[in-house]
């Protein structure tokens, strides 16, 4: 997922999450750890809503690769289940909430621990959208939709494939 211009979180089952600029070089050559990447329709937000939206974007994404650490058992977890939108979606989305926003009643008042780059990705816009607005709210089981799927939804919901 795209931070900001020039950085992206990523996440890989040794390093968790963390920054890092896309821009890399190897061996001398440069490239970019991702060529493409989509952008939602930003053009569809109110007046003055975007830098609002991106910085809660950020804040949550901050909490997320703060605490959060690359769930590898979870990346399996991808292959059951349905990625449709449903009750069970609903019900972890509303525990991430509590949790980030401090009203948790659980016992474990982590934001989340454990979590894949896709389900990062679900899960920020959808903590960031809570009002569902469309296409910004990704309507997916964040739990079990595959990258695959993740790209097929954005490409039909008006998100733009960029190239970097």
């Amino acid at each position: 997922m795209f931070y900001d211009r020039d950085r992206i979180i990523h996440a890989t089952n040794s390093e968790n999450f963390h920054l890092v600029d896309n821009l890399v070089t190897d061996g001398g050559k440069m490239g970019y750890r991702t060529n493409k990447a989509f952008r939602p329709p930003w053009s569809k937000l109110a007046a003055g809503q975007e830098e609002i939206r991106k910085a809660e974007l950020r804040r949550i994404a901050d909490k997320m690769k703060d605490i959060s650490t690359y769930g590898l058992y979870r990346a399996f977890r991808l292959f059951a289940g349905n990625s449709t939108f449903g009750p069970e979606a609903e019900k972890r989305l509303n525990k991430y909430r509590a949790r980030l926003d401090g009203t948790a009643t659980d016992a474990d008042r982590k934001f989340i621990t454990h979590i894949t780059c896709s389900e990062a990705v679900m899960l920020t816009y959808q903590l960031a959208f809570p009002n569902r607005e469309a296409p910004f709210f990704i309507l997916l089981d964040a739990a079990h939709t595959m990258p695959s799927t993740l790209v097929n939804w954005l490409q039909k919901n008006g998100w733009e494939a960029v190239s970097v």
